[in-house]
């Protein structure tokens, strides 16, 4: 059995949620990747993508989750995008049970269109631009998890934590 459990997902679909219940649960450490980022540099992602750019932030993703990986027994939250960086899924899937949470777009658009902090939706037709991103990524999602957990308005937390616990202990 692999000895982290990492969380990928689009934007909004409950990895930091879902991972600080199911590292609970579990009696794992819990890491958000986005909020290591932020805490690394001293501002927030959406100033990261402003200052210098969506590379320069996938280049931190990328040497934060090598170090995460290497450490036992956490469960990793993952930023929406980490799936476009080839690397950082390798090493995901060396170190870590990679789960996905598949959750529908209406679900996603009610969660996010009020945020001020997701800088790929800064934009003037944000439900556009969401579905847009949200196709480029589906079929990474999909090729790139061990499990995936499907989620929707009705989704009840600790339902989707049993049945990764479930998948993550009984295979």
């Amino acid at each position: 059995m692999k000895e982290n459990i990492a969380l990928i997902g689009f934007m909004g679909s409950g990895k930091t949620t879902v991972g600080k219940a199911l590292a609970r649960a579990l009696e794992m450490k819990f890491v958000d990747i986005d909020k290591e980022i932020v805490n690394l540099e001293k501002r927030t992602v959406a100033e990261i993508f402003e200052q210098d750019g969506e590379e320069y932030f996938r280049e931190i993703e990328r040497k934060i989750i090598d170090k995460e990986s290497k450490d036992n027994n956490i469960v990793i939250s993952t930023g929406g995008g980490v799936i476009i960086d080839n690397a950082n899924i390798k090493k995901l899937k060396e170190s870590s049970f990679v789960v996905y949470l598949n959750c529908d777009i209406d679900c996603i658009y009610d969660r996010v269109k009020n945020k001020k902090h997701r800088p790929l939706l800064n934009v003037d037709e944000p439900y556009k631009k969401l579905v847009e991103l949200y196709n480029k990524r589906e079929i990474l999602y999909k090729i790139s998890c061990d499990y995936s957990v499907d989620i929707n308005r009705e989704s009840y937390l600790y339902d989707t934590v049993e049945k990764i616990k479930n998948k993550y202990i009984n295979g």
